[in-house]
């Protein structure tokens, strides 16, 4: 399993990077509810957390990109990627927004399905509410220091920013909120996509390392950021 967020040059137009890089796998109390379970257990959530919430953020996930990459492929002949994060462009600062949704071809939207698609819905468990904060801070800051410290004349796309994000918040939240299921979660998680590690080094042409490494970054704030110890 696999994320990857490319880059190509304005100049020379995008470089496929083929195959995967990767090898291998990679509030206030009362904001939240108990519910018992039939078994008797008491698994503590969000009211807007549950199954459904994580179904229908997995899918929506999953629905969106695959959309928005079939739209640009055959109707705009691909040309939406150029409104991806293109570092230090004033005029263009707003691709933040929008490059988790823009990828290059089918194996780059591929890469991302999979694990974007169960990192989301992880979060949603907990908290649909939870999940748009986490999105959005990693979406800005992960995609705001690409803008500021990726390479000049080139543009980021892919949603694997966002994924590297969700992971760091996954892996780390639990240690945050000192719940014992988040832990073993995260360890879970982080043991079966290590792989994922070397993608924050510049070891591979056209993958911005720069948006995988500052969306981890994000990520690990926002599990710091929203910390939900009581509720988790």
């Amino acid at each position: 399993m696999t994320a990857m967020t490319d880059y190509f040059s304005r100049n020379a137009g995008y470089r496929s990077p083929g195959s995967s890089p990767y090898n291998g796998a990679m509030g206030s109390p009362s904001g939240g509810q108990l519910s018992r379970r039939q078994s008797g257990q008491l698994m503590p959530r969000d009211r807007d957390g549950g199954i459904g919430s994580a179904l229908g953020t997995a899918i929506g996930f999953l629905v969106l990109i695959w959309v928005v990459f079939f739209v640009d492929q055959y109707v705009f002949f691909g040309e939406l990627r150029n409104f991806g994060v293109q570092p230090r462009d004033t005029s263009t600062w707003w691709g933040i927004f929008f490059a988790p949704l823009l990828h290059a071809n089918l194996s780059h939207l591929m890469a991302n399905s999979l694990p974007g698609a169960l990192f989301a819905g992880l979060i949603a468990l907990s908290s649909k509410r939870l999940f748009w904060q986490v999105t959005l801070l990693v979406t800005v800051v992960g995609g705001g220091l690409t803008w500021l410290l990726g390479g000049i004349n080139t543009v980021h796309i892919g949603a694997s920013g966002l994924i590297y994000g969700w992971l760091a918040f996954l892996i780390v939240r639990g240690f945050v909120n000192r719940r014992a299921w988040q832990i073993l979660l995260g360890i879970v998680l982080a043991s079966t996509y290590s792989g994922l590690i070397w993608g924050v080094l510049p070891t591979q042409m056209a993958v911005s390392w720069q948006m995988h490494l500052f969306g981890g970054l994000a990520g690990i704030w926002a599990a710091v950021m929203f910390k939900r110890g009581r509720q988790n």
